[in-house]
């Protein structure tokens, strides 16, 4: 029993599929995804820890196999980790009723964006580590007095908007994600999440200037 996370995620490039897979390391990114020469960097859908990932992982092959695709780079059709879109839905409950799973996406947003800063702060004059280390609030529109339904204005193109659907996530062309990923995306990144704070406004207003507002923070405190 090898217990690791498990993971869907997808690529802009192959909007038809999703891949599913799992590592022992500690993140996602760590596996490598984005190490290749593919243009677009994956984003990650869901991520769960799970007890036994290889075992899942199988378990997940073998009952979502109709839905797999096979490379036709050989006359053979070779097996990939890839699945058709179609099921995506289907694929995400099962995993969510799963048992030995716990579904650590936000949790995993979270801990990236306090990285980012931590990462920001330490290349300025103003680092001191025993600020940076310390533990921030989460990222929460709510509680930056952002309402379900508004709308963020992307800073270098305002004609890239989002809604605001929950308080962690918003959607964009019809698409309910996580605004770290999507940044990534917009900006081409080389990898799947990047700090969203800076690039996005609202009400005139950068999401980090709100978020400093609201926990009464200094940009380097």
């Amino acid at each position: 029993m090898s217990r690791g996370r498990l993971y869907i995620v997808r690529n802009p490039l192959f909007p038809t599929l999703f891949k599913i897979g799992f590592t022992t390391k500690f993140s996602v990114e760590d596996r490598g995804l984005n190490d290749s020469n593919i243009p677009e960097a994956f984003e990650v859908l869901r991520e769960f820890e799970c007890d036994d990932v290889k075992k899942t992982e199988t378990l997940f092959h073998e009952t979502f196999e109709i839905y797999r695709y096979y490379s036709q780079l050989d006359h053979r059709g070779k097996k990939t980790e890839f699945f058709v879109s179609a099921c995506l839905r289907k694929a995400i409950a099962w995993m969510d009723k799963l048992k030995g799973l716990t579904d650590i996406t936000e949790e995993i947003e979270e801990e990236f964006e306090q990285k980012a800063e931590a990462e920001e702060k330490k290349n300025t004059n103003l680092y001191d580590k025993s600020k940076v280390f310390s533990k921030r609030p989460m990222f929460n529109f709510s509680e930056m007095g952002i309402p379900i339904g508004a709308f963020l204005e992307f800073v270098s193109d305002s004609q890239i908007k989002v809604k605001v659907i929950n308080s962690r996530q918003v959607k964009f062309k019809n698409k309910i994600q996580f605004l770290s990923s999507l940044t990534a995306r917009l900006l081409k990144a080389k990898r799947g999440r990047v700090r969203p704070t800076p690039y996005w406004k609202y009400e005139g207003k950068t999401l980090s200037v709100i978020y400093n507002e609201t926990h009464r923070l200094s940009d380097f405190s």
